[in-house]
């Protein structure tokens, strides 16, 4: 398990690769447009964000993952899927904002406690859920990095055109999920 200060800068990190890839992919599959049409321009450029959407992929997976054991123990287990510190967490939040607004004296809601519970722990399977979804994008972007460096549009029919950006928007598509899950889930509790 990493230190607090690895692993925030490993978070940082991990964070930046994923914007990072969700851009290099959404370049690529607007670039991908034109082999829908049956047109192969800017070969040379579409290969090159192939490959560097792959690499910024591979890279946020391993750092994901070199910050998954901490991220298990500090935010999933002790927050996340553990009833009392969620209920603990939003009991505190319920008596500041009384202490802001004075008027109000009443405990916590345990109906809402009850809810927020629930979500915290939807919160964690979604995380899990982001991960195997990540794994096939990076499956279907390494299929375009493949297909895109043995296939000439050229030379070959273009009918594989609408193949190749199809992959490249399940990847890309990927790639969003686990960014938008990615930043809800740390917007719960981040390591």
């Amino acid at each position: 398990m990493l230190s607090d200060a690895a692993a925030r800068c490993l978070l940082v990190l991990h964070t930046a690769l994923g914007v990072a890839a969700v851009a290099a992919g959404t370049h690529l599959v607007v670039w991908l447009r034109r082999y829908l049409r049956g047109q192969a321009g800017r070969r040379r450029a579409v290969v090159k964000f192939a490959w560097l959407f792959l690499g910024l992929q591979l890279a946020a997976f391993v750092a994901g993952n070199a910050m998954y054991p901490t991220y298990k123990v500090e935010v999933r287990a002790a927050y996340l899927e553990s009833a009392p510190a969620v209920a603990e967490a939003h009991d505190a939040h319920a008596r500041q904002l009384a202490r802001i607004d004075a008027r109000d004296s009443s405990p916590p809601d345990e109906t809402a406690t009850a809810a927020l519970v629930h979500r915290a722990a939807q919160a964690a399977r979604w995380f899990d859920v982001k991960e195997h979804w990540i794994a096939l994008g990076i499956l279907a972007s390494a299929a375009v990095v493949l297909v895109l460096s043995l296939w000439d549009p050229h030379r070959d029919a273009t009918v594989i055109g609408p193949f190749v950006a199809g992959l490249a928007l399940i990847a890309c598509a990927t790639t969003w999920l686990g960014a938008i899950i990615g930043v809800l889930t740390a917007a719960w509790r981040a390591v």
